[in-house]
């Protein structure tokens, strides 16, 4: 099954993110501005309006030309398999790389929502695996931009769990053939100990 992230959902989200960055940055000058202005009295307001505020400007809007830009190019590329025995997650804007998460090394899945993706009505399902060694931040992969999350959360556990289930019943049964088999050798044993007692007493 392949899924695909909404991405008018998910461009929503990011610019409502880029919103609410933009006027925490904002914040965060006209607080050092007064700070600034407060303690050091060399410099005045439009000194700092001159030389300080064309930077933060300059930076929000190398932010506003690219981050859009550069989102939607990743959110195009994104795509989700669900197979049989794995998860494949195809990302990428110049390289593209495919993550293959085999069912038998995860652990769990977690459901993230974000304020912003509550109010979009979309979900970020995080991968949780074993070794957990590819991302920082302890996941092995994310899917994210999910409309239907609630039963592809359900869909995955599901999966996972009757896969790791399937796998560790074949050992139990290979265990139970191999003591059923042993019994039959003592029993054949048994037998021939006691032919050789009575060719012995004959």
């Amino acid at each position: 099954m392949e899924l695909r992230p909404d991405i008018n959902k998910l461009m929503r989200r990011e610019i409502y993110t880029l919103l609410t960055v933009t006027l925490i940055i904002i914040i965060a000058v006209l607080i050092l501005q007064a700070m600034i202005v407060e303690v050091g009295s060399k410099v005045s307001h439009a000194d700092f309006l001159r030389d300080v505020w064309p930077w933060f400007i300059g930076g929000i809007v190398v932010l506003w030309v690219l981050g859009p830009w550069l989102g939607y190019l990743w959110y195009l590329n994104l795509k989700y398999n669900i197979e049989d025995e794995r998860l494949v997650i195809q990302k990428g804007i110049l390289t593209k790389k495919h993550v293959s998460i085999p069912y038998s090394a995860v652990t769990d899945f977690t459901l993230s929502r974000s304020l912003y993706e509550r109010w979009l009505d979309i979900g970020t399902l995080l991968v949780q695996t074993a070794g957990q060694s590819a991302q920082a931040s302890g996941y092995e992969g994310k899917l994210e931009g999910l409309t239907d999350f609630e039963t592809l959360h359900q869909t995955l556990r599901a999966k996972v769990k009757a896969y790791q289930g399937s796998h560790i019943t074949q050992p139990v049964a290979k265990e139970q053939t191999a003591d059923s088999d042993g019994a039959t050798l003592r029993a054949i044993l048994e037998e021939l100990k006691q032919l050789n007692r009575n060719l012995v007493k004959h």
